[in-house]
């Protein structure tokens, strides 16, 4: 595959956009998790036979650590999923406009997918973002990049090739 890196670099997303990303991401997925945690529960009820209201009784007085560890986990987990099913958009990324890279312009490997996301557990990932890059794409050699300005920047390159290929014949 080709080195894009110089148009990777070019068109990455700006920090409000991907603040706007994290924002939309962790809604939609804090509010799965919600929903994931309801079935689980619903599910447990029905099957141990103890009422739902005490199962979730149970569950709302859960060790707050164990609780953040569990919706990370689920965080990360179905971040993984949705940037490998959509080829690295989010529905942040979707609203937005942006998608993931690797540094060199190509998809990222499922490898580089489950470091990017799974990383995101680590504390204060989210502050990471005052740097210059945050430590989920520093650590899976990966970028957030303004999608459209991105692949006309790559299509442009690829054209002027294709006429010093066809100027050499």
């Amino acid at each position: 595959m080709k080195n894009n890196s110089r148009i990777v670099n070019n068109n990455q997303a700006e920090k409000l956009l991907r603040f706007i990303n994290f924002i939309i991401d962790y809604i939609f997925t804090y509010l799965l998790v919600i929903l994931l945690y309801a079935v689980m529960m619903l599910v447990y009820s029905f099957l141990s036979g103890i009422d739902y209201l005490i199962v979730a009784d149970k569950v709302s007085n859960i060790n707050s650590f164990l609780d953040r560890l569990i919706t990370a986990f689920f965080y990360a987990l179905f971040m993984y999923f949705t940037e490998v099913i959509t080829k690295g958009r989010s529905l942040g990324k979707l609203i937005t406009g942006t998608m993931v890279v690797n540094e060199n312009g190509g998809l990222p490997t499922g490898n580089d997918f489950l470091k990017r996301n799974f990383s995101r557990i680590v504390p204060f990932d989210v502050l990471s973002f005052l740097g210059s890059n945050g430590w989920h794409d520093s650590w899976s050699d990966t970028k957030v990049v303004k999608r459209k300005s991105y692949l006309e920047a790559v299509e442009r390159e690829n054209s002027i090739e294709e006429i010093g290929i066809m100027q050499q014949a």
